[in-house]
């Protein structure tokens, strides 16, 4: 069984549709990198997929949980799914420790001390160990970003979304957030990732998916995708981006 499974998902907003049946399955241990023009729906596939938003029609599940189902549990979900968004969302007037600590307690009913031991492992993780006791508006952005991932990570996901992570930051500072990346495929995490990175994307991901008007225009390696795209649509892109 696919650890993600779209079957015809369609999504709207009023009159528009955003994703227009899309088929899409991942698995295990599967790095997919989305990419496409502002617009084309690969924001709203992520939150889709955590449940964010709620499906008109087709069927969606993560990790067998029916995510179209008005019934599900989308707070397991989401216990299981980490999300790192644009903007770090970090609590300011909270330590590094404390906005790590905050999911694992409230959510999964973690003790403080087991709590503060996933924490300090998810910022070894990330390298930044050093900054546990520090506040968000002491660190840089690309710092503020790997808190937001080590508190995703403290939470043991089966599965990583990432969307858009990197372009709020300074060009110096994508390259420390992409190593930490880097180090969690190797660790085996499964992710997909909303991003523009596309030397990140041919580097890291075993697939990348070009989604354009809502759908799943191309798909393959980064290099057959790159190198050889198919459609005028992609080359256009690629050619905009890539130049």
């Amino acid at each position: 069984m696919p650890l993600v499974d779209l079957r015809s998902v369609v999504k709207r907003f009023g009159e528009h549709e955003v994703l227009r049946s899309v088929n899409l399955t991942v698995s295990k241990g599967e790095i997919i990198a989305i990419i496409g023009r502002s617009g084309s729906g690969k924001s709203t596939l992520l939150r889709c997929i955590n449940g964010l938003e709620s499906i008109q029609a087709g069927e969606l599940f993560v990790d067998g949980i029916p995510v179209h189902d008005p019934s599900a549990d989308l707070r397991k979900l989401r216990a299981r799914v980490g999300f790192v968004f644009q903007s770090y969302n970090l609590f300011p007037h909270l330590t590094v420790l404390r906005n790590i600590t905050l999911g694992p307690t409230i959510v999964k009913r973690v003790s403080q001390a087991d709590a503060a031991a996933l924490a300090r492992d998810a910022l070894r993780r990330v390298g930044l160990e050093d900054k546990m006791h520090a506040y968000p508006d002491q660190l840089s952005g690309g710092q503020q970003q790997r808190v937001a991932i080590a508190r995703s990570l403290a939470m043991s996901p089966m599965l990583m979304l990432f969307d858009e992570i990197t372009s709020a930051l300074d060009p110096e500072l994508v390259g420390e957030v992409l190593r930490v990346l880097e180090n969690m495929a190797r660790d085996g995490m499964t992710m997909m990732l909303v991003t523009h990175e596309m030397n990140f994307a041919r580097r890291v991901a075993n697939r990348v998916l070009f989604i354009h008007q809502g759908t799943i225009w191309e798909q393959g390696r980064a290099a057959t995708l790159f190198e050889k795209p198919t459609t005028e649509e992609l080359r256009s892109f690629l050619g905009a981006v890539l130049n």
